[in-house]
C-alpha cells in the first residue's frame, strides 16, 4: 500500500488574510451620563472604512452600524471572516437590519467588527494598530464619527470607546470600556452602572485569529 504524503505549504509574505477586529463603545450623555442607543448607521455606511484607510492605510471592512453583544453573537462575520469581505460589497459596510429604536437613557454596549485584508508580510506590523496607544489625531476624527450617529453634541455629550482589538479579545474591551465608563461617572459624581455583560468563551473560541483568503 503506498501512502501519500501530503506537504503543507506555509503560507507567504504574499498570502492576503482576514484579521476580525472589534471596537467596543458606548455614549454618555450630558451632565447626568445618561445612555443613548448606539445601535444606530453611520453616513455614509462606509465611514468607518475611510478612517482606516486616512489615518492607518488598511483595508477594512465594518458593519454599517454598531451591534449589540446578542447581535454580534449572531452575525455570521464573527466566526467566518470572509464572509464579512463578501458581503461588503465594493463599499466595504456590511448592511445590517435596523433595530427597533431604544428611547430610554440606559447606557448600552455597541460592539463594531473591523474585518482587516492584509497580506501575510505585514501581519506583525498590523499588531501596533492595539499594541501602542491609538493616535490622538484618529481618536478625534472616530470620537466624530460616533458623536454624529449617535446624535451627540460634543463638549457636552461624550462617545466612550475601546479598541480596536483583536476579536478574540472582546471581553478585556468590554472591561476596559465598563472601566472608562464608571471613570467618566465618578468625574461627573453621578451613580456607576453596572458593568456591561461579557461575550459568552465559547463564541469567543469560534472567532480566528486569522483566516486565509
Amino acid at each position: 500500500m503506498v501512502r501519500k504524503i501530503r506537504k503543507r505549504i506555509k503560507a507567504g509574505s504574499d498570502t492576503v488574510f482576514a484579521v476580525p477586529l472589534v471596537l467596543t463603545v458606548t455614549a454618555l450623555a450630558g451632565p447626568r451620563r445618561e445612555g443613548r442607543d448606539v445601535r444606530r448607521p453611520f453616513s455614509p455606511a462606509w465611514q468607518m472604512r475611510d478612517l482606516f484607510l486616512d489615518h492607518f492605510d488598511l483595508d477594512v471592512v465594518t458593519t454599517d452600524r454598531p451591534l449589540s453583544l446578542d447581535e454580534y453573537a449572531a452575525w455570521p462575520g464573527a466566526a467566518d471572516p470572509r464572509w464579512a469581505l463578501q458581503s461588503s460589497g465594493e463599499h466595504g459596510a456590511v448592511l445590517t437590519k435596523a433595530p427597533e429604536s431604544l428611547d430610554d437613557a440606559t447606557i448600552r454596549l455597541g460592539i463594531v467588527p473591523v474585518i482587516v485584508r492584509v497580506s501575510g508580510g505585514a501581519l506583525d506590523a498590523l499588531a501596533s494598530l492595539w499594541r501602542t496607544e491609538f493616535p490622538e489625531v484618529a481618536r478625534t476624527s472616530l470620537a466624530g464619527i460616533f458623536n454624529e450617529a449617535f446624535g451627540l453634541i460634543p463638549g457636552y455629550d461624550r462617545a466612550v470607546f475601546a479598541g480596536p482589538g483583536p476579536a478574540r479579545d472582546l471581553n478585556a474591551l468590554i472591561a476596559r470600556l465598563s472601566a472608562l465608563v464608571a471613570d467618566e461617572c465618578a468625574l461627573g459624581g453621578v451613580a456607576q452602572p453596572m458593568a456591561f455583560p461579557l461575550c459568552p468563551e465559547r463564541l469567543l473560541a469560534t472567532i480566528p485569529v486569522t483566516a486565509k483568503i
